[in-house]
């Protein structure tokens, strides 16, 4: 278990990241509203958020053996893309991001 006191975003990112690496998708997914309201990218081409992808993964992880809790965790790794969809400096930039979002929530209507 890690800890989730964090001073800043920041700290949660580099904790996330770090969980992420290591594949413990569930402490990961658990901290992801630490990321500030509209989140971080997830790499260098900031289509995606770090935090939709790591909740993406997880429900990926879920679907095999829980469907339902994979739908709810799909449900927030797209509702989380929005968020950073909203924070896009261009409109080019927010239609890639939200196509990632429909691109998640497309995996709950399996």
């Amino acid at each position: 278990m890690v800890n989730d006191d964090f001073d800043s975003p920041e700290q949660a990112e580099r904790a996330i990241r770090e969980l992420r690496a290591a594949g413990r998708l569930a402490e990961a997914a658990r901290l992801v509203g630490r990321l500030g309201p509209y989140g971080v990218a997830e790499d260098a081409t900031a289509t995606a958020s770090l935090g939709a992808a790591v909740l993406e993964a997880y429900g990926d992880q879920l679907a095999v053996t829980d469907p339902e809790a994979a739908e709810a965790v799909y449900r927030q790794a797209a509702n989380d893309q929005r968020m950073f969809a909203g924070g896009a400096t261009s409109g080019g930039e927010g239609i890639a991001r939200m196509m990632d979002a429909d691109r998640i929530d497309a995996k709950r209507q399996r």
